[in-house]
């Protein structure tokens, strides 16, 4: 008996890992193709004989993307990511200050209606981005922001702001009051117990919700592509569709451009994996 439910136990624990790697190749493969096609000659790609298994290594096409020369004359990649950084590095500072704010508040100030405050936050998120373009277009425009980057960076913020409020809430809520009592008591006020002790408390609720808006406004293609017409004001995240020309289209340059935008993601999850994990977990409970 004890032997049959030892090997029972082994077989279900070779079954688990096994459907684990299978949804991990299943999920990366679309990322594994990517960097493979942009590795290969367009000829190629478009080949029907493909090999699965990458069988050179051109990096002609990085050069070409990254220098603006051959087909890639027209993108100005650069640029484009130059724009992406500043709009979303703005947004996620502005994003994130005011989600402290409100989030301690929602946190330890009683006053009418604050739970009915925070579950309308909640619901806000909800809405789909696709719903509030026409309406956002509409404000923009008569705002005279239209093709202006700073229409993305407000617009940016509307969308990261409530669920980044609700995390913060949810990460100050587990702090302990009578950490800022006592800094209170000791004779720093709200705002020094707030910057000295609370904040450092936080900090992985704080890179936690940084890295959720920064991730978020990077993989934006809605408003960019609603927002912005001029060439030289585009954001990586549509930029390299300059490169999309119907059966003319270059795979291997647009799989390279692809691949390097999503570089500053991924370099962001790495540093600040730690934070992020501890941050989620914390910022996840509802109080």
């Amino acid at each position: 008996m004890f032997h049959s439910m030892k090997y029972r136990k082994r077989i279900n624990t070779v079954i688990f890992y096994f459907a684990l790697v299978a949804i991990i190749c299943i999920l990366d493969f679309p990322i594994y193709w990517m960097i493979k096609s942009s590795l290969t000659t367009v000829e190629k790609v478009m080949s029907r004989d493909v090999a699965v298994a990458i069988t050179e290594f051109d990096f002609s096409s990085y050069k070409q993307v990254w220098s603006g020369t051959g087909y890639a004359s027209s993108l100005y990649l650069k640029n484009y990511m130059a724009n992406s950084l500043m709009v979303v590095m703005t947004s996620s500072i502005i994003s994130i200050v005011l989600a402290t704010l409100a989030g301690y508040s929602l946190s330890r100030f009683t006053y009418k209606r604050r739970e009915g405050i925070s579950q309308g936050i909640l619901y806000v998120y909800m809405f789909p981005q696709m719903i509030l373009t026409t309406p956002l277009l509409m404000l923009i425009i008569k705002m005279k922001l239209y093709n202006n980057l700073w229409s993305l960076i407000l617009v940016y913020c509307t969308f990261s702001l409530p669920y980044s409020i609700w995390m913060m809430r949810s990460y100050f809520s587990a702090l302990p009051k009578e950490l800022e009592e006592a800094a209170m008591i000791d004779g720093c006020n709200r705002l020094q117990a707030v910057g000295k002790i609370m904040l450092p408390l936080a900090l992985p609720g704080v890179v936690a919700t940084i890295t959720y808006t920064f991730i978020l406004g990077w993989s934006n293609v809605i408003y960019p592509l609603s927002f912005i017409t001029d060439e030289s004001k585009k954001l990586v995240s549509i930029g390299f569709l300059t490169l999309v020309a119907g059966d003319a289209t270059p795979w291997n340059g647009v799989m390279a451009a692809a691949t390097i935008s999503a570089l500053p993601v991924i370099f962001v999850f790495i540093f600040l994996q730690r934070y992020l994990i501890g941050g989620l977990a914390s910022g996840g409970v509802k109080s």
